[in-house]
């Protein structure tokens, strides 16, 4: 195991991103050999957001949502914000939050988390409203399977690369939201669930229907460092179908046009 009691709310174990991985020579009474450091799993550094939600006739979703960032995920935003005051990392999180969110959305940072452990996760509770969440079809009312995307909108999306691909550190984001539907208010379809990837990739993307419930789970996976620019192309594609998947829409039938547009 290595370690960087230097390093500052890095937890048990883990390295920041420019000792993850890297060749070092550990001394000994021979000289020493080269080594290299370990590479965290993917689901050490987690993003989870768990949250409950109603939606209303006029297509707004208003809810509550907490966000648990564990290992390098935590380390890094308490970093970020050591030096500032407690107004200013409430602003930091509930930026990161709504940042995620495609359309308009406004957050209120509920809880106080805690910013100077390194071994808890930093864990942040919201009250979330994101407003023209539902759009009219018609008789219809359509709304997204996924909420927070935005992270993976525009990336690797150039047909071409010339260098390696090279990310802070694995990770893994996971997503499990229950939506309210409003009274009278009926599924009328949902799209099939996904579960794509690859060796160093992976992406699941779920919708179950309930009693005037929708429940959506997402999860993206990402366990490399570095890959070689060969494998680009497979990369470009997976993330491809994960944009698909993430634009995949819930139909509801409301009987009557309801929402806004």
């Amino acid at each position: 195991m290595y370690f960087d009691p230097g390093a500052a709310f890095t937890p048990f174990g883990m390295l920041t991103w420019v000792e993850t991985g890297t060749p070092g020579l550990r001394l000994d009474k021979d000289g020493g050999a080269w080594i290299s450091t370990t590479l965290p799993e993917a689901a050490q550094s987690r993003i989870e957001r768990l949250g409950k939600f109603k939606l209303s006739e006029t297509g707004e979703l208003e809810g509550k949502v907490t966000v648990t960032y564990t290992g390098l995920e935590g380390m890094y935003y308490r970093v970020e914000e050591r030096n500032d005051d407690d107004v200013a990392r409430k602003k930091f999180l509930e930026e990161r939050l709504t940042s995620q969110i495609g359309g308009h959305a406004d957050a209120e940072l509920t809880n106080k988390p805690d910013w100077t452990s390194s071994e808890t996760p930093l864990v942040a509770e919201f009250t979330l409203k994101i407003s023209d969440f539902a759009m009219n079809a018609g008789s219809r009312t359509v709304v997204p399977a996924a909420i927070f995307t935005v992270g993976e909108k525009d990336i690797f999306q150039h047909a071409n690369r010339v260098h390696p691909i090279y990310i802070d550190y694995p990770y893994e984001k996971y997503d499990d939201l229950t939506l309210e539907l409003p009274a009278g208010w009926r599924v009328g379809s949902v799209p099939s669930a996904r579960d794509e990837g690859q060796k160093v990739c992976h992406y699941s993307l779920k919708v179950d229907q309930g009693s005037g419930t929708l429940h959506m789970t997402r999860k993206l996976t990402i366990d490399f460092l570095l890959l070689e620019q060969k494998y680009y192309s497979a990369l470009r594609s997976f993330f491809e179908s994960v944009r698909a998947g993430d634009g995949e829409q819930i139909v509801l039938q409301s009987g009557e046009s309801h929402a806004s547009k």
